[in-house]
């Protein structure tokens, strides 16, 4: 190694580890990114990779980007690597003050690229509801016949569609092939096989008829006075109604909060930079807005219709009683109620 190789290799360590620029805000991230520069240091790098990763995903900053690339580098997770630069490098972009970072992650990504492995998935029959699956991960058809870079490794590829027969192959990304693909055949038609018919159920026998003797007279008896207290007033019917609402707004706000975090990972992947050019990436990003806006209002309307069916079934409690009067003679045997409906 040169001098040249040496001073550079410096600079870029110190710009990856500085302590004042490298740090997370958050708690949860900051002892994340900690614990994996530890494990780092320890020489187990795939924890520290993952600690690091964990951290990132809390929390995107350009420190925490440029140490998980250079972890993964030295994985040899090339791919992961190079998505981890050019993620650091559209952060300080993004942030404007922040030029040698920025460099440094677009030089180590821009090395990368030549050794970087791809596998692209032809797919020229497609047919209604077809799904291809790598890794039992769902891609999105915009990826189909794509070269995307992946890490070194095993993937299995599947797909299938209804009425269909399913179709899987295994593939063996190396570094001597790092360019394949795979193209997807014609899915062939399910056979539907029918199940026999069951014979028909013999008739049943007739009934058979037991007399019984009719049983001796009783004398009326009355029983003991029981008195129960009414639950459910009029009021706590439409509390119960109010928190059924509530709590469906809730879910379904749940639901939106969901979609628009997956929509937003998705306009990332697409549009790592600040400036976009991608219609589908800017298509993913407004969804996102849209389904988080959405979930917002649903959470305060839920959240007001809970609290609303609380405050209603405290002063909704009744204060009159039903009276139960089982009574019994020789000839019926029954119940009186008393009081108010």
């Amino acid at each position: 190694m040169t001098l040249v190789d040496r001073v550079a290799l410096l600079v870029a360590s110190v710009l990856i580890i500085h302590p004042h620029t490298a740090r997370a805000q958050s708690a949860e991230a900051e002892v994340l990114f900690r614990d994996g520069r530890t494990l780092i240091k320890q020489g187990k790098l795939s924890a520290g990779c993952d600690k690091l990763d964990a951290s990132a995903k809390l929390e995107s900053s350009v420190g925490t980007y440029l140490n998980l690339g250079d972890c993964r580098e030295k994985q040899g997770q090339l791919a992961s690597a190079w998505a981890a630069f050019r993620k650091a490098e559209a952060i300080a972009k993004r942030a404007g003050n922040d030029e040698k970072r920025q460099s440094e992650a677009g030089k180590r990504a821009f090395k990368l690229e030549p050794q970087l492995s791809t596998l692209e998935i032809d797919v020229s029959h497609a047919v209604d509801g077809l799904a291809i699956r790598r890794n039992g991960v769902t891609l999105d058809a915009a990826t189909w016949n794509t070269a995307l870079p992946l890490d070194p490794g095993s993937y299995v590829i599947i797909a299938d569609a209804p009425g269909y027969s399913p179709w899987s192959t295994t593939v063996e990304l190396t570094s001597k092939n790092r360019r394949q693909v795979i193209s997807v055949p014609a899915l062939e038609h399910t056979q539907v096989v029918r199940a026999p018919e069951p014979p028909p159920a013999a008739a049943p026998p007739p009934p058979t008829t037991i007399i019984t003797p009719p049983p001796p007279p009783i004398a009326p008896v009355e029983l003991v006075t029981m008195r129960h207290s009414r639950t459910w007033s009029g009021t706590r019917k439409v509390s119960a109604l109010f928190a059924i609402v509530g709590a469906g707004a809730i879910g379904t706000g749940i639901y939106f909060g969901l979609q628009a975090q997956d929509q937003q990972d998705q306009a990332n992947q697409r549009c790592p930079l600040t400036v976009c050019a991608d219609s589908e990436g800017l298509r993913l990003n407004n969804a996102a807005k849209t389904s988080a806006t959405r979930a917002n209002i649903l959470y305060a309307a839920g959240g007001a219709a809970v609290a609303a069916a609380v405050v209603m079934w405290l002063v909704g409690a009744p204060s009159d009683e039903i009276v139960v009067r089982p009574t019994m003679s020789d000839h019926q045997v029954g119940l009186s109620l008393a009081g108010g409906f």
